[in-house]
């Protein structure tokens, strides 16, 4: 069986929209008859909100407690039922499987061991892309979904801030060892407005300026609050503008 795809979002500067990046990328996906699962590891994860899903102790919630419970990290044919049981299927999207994150205060106690773990079961499975969101804070968790990724997606603001934060993060990724050729930037909620220029801004931080992505939230921002993904807002400009990003995203790998 051919390893899954993993991409990792990650960006310094919170609010950058990582989350909504990972939701709708998984989306298209999963629209492409590519079985995708969805890892939500942000330490307040916005994702059961954002599909009005309910968690009810499961996702990361429960997997995390069977970790703890364990003396050592459990055998993989022992745990992986304990993982498809916490996988929960996107309404009527089948090939769309997301793992929701536990309370903030559970998933601290997510060490680059467990977090390494949980991604190495999830691959074992029987998906094509699988997507980690993770919050903006430097930790064990987020360090490991990082160096776990075959790619890694930053998203970014157009203002000086965030911009400063993503230039920051370059010498940790340095000092991870990361390679700069699996980190790509995505300029979010892109305004003629800004009086920022996203091609200067690649050119300074050295990474790869994969896809601008125009500020939209007029647009959507009832179905989003509805719980309907930008993706499946019924506007064909949006949804086609995810595609052309899940296309250029697999095009780096080829």
């Amino acid at each position: 069986m051919k390893a899954p795809l993993v991409i990792t979002l990650h960006s310094p500067q919170g609010g950058s929209g990582k989350s909504t990046l990972a939701l709708n990328l998984a989306l298209q996906y999963a629209k492409q008859g590519k079985k995708t699962l969805l890892v939500d590891m942000a330490g307040y994860g916005g994702l059961p909100a954002m599909c009005k899903i309910p968690i009810r102790g499961s996702g990361l919630s429960s997997l995390i407690t069977v970790l703890e419970q364990s003396v050592e990290l459990p055998n993989y044919d022992h745990f992986a039922g304990y993982f498809k049981d916490a996988i929960v299927p996107y309404k009527d999207i089948r090939d769309f499987h997301l793992l929701l994150s536990a309370s903030p205060l559970k998933m601290e106690k997510l060490s680059s061991v467990y977090t390494d773990y949980l991604i190495e079961t999830a691959k074992k499975e029987d998906y094509a892309v699988i997507l980690v969101d993770t919050s903006s804070e430097l930790c064990e968790r987020n360090i490991a979904c990082i160096e776990s990724a075959d790619l890694l997606l930053i998203p970014t603001l157009q203002d000086v801030a965030s911009g400063w934060k993503v230039i920051l993060f370059k010498e940790i990724l340095a000092s991870l060892h990361i390679p700069k050729e699996k980190v790509y930037l995505i300029a979010n909620r892109v305004t003629k407005y800004s009086g920022f220029s996203n091609k200067e801004f690649q050119e300074e931080i050295g990474f790869t300026l994969l896809s601008e992505i125009p500020d939209i939230s007029k647009q959507v921002q009832r179905h989003v609050n509805s719980g309907i993904p930008m993706d499946l807002s019924g506007k064909r400009k949006v949804s086609a503008m995810f595609q052309q990003l899940a296309q250029k995203i697999m095009l780096q790998v080829v």
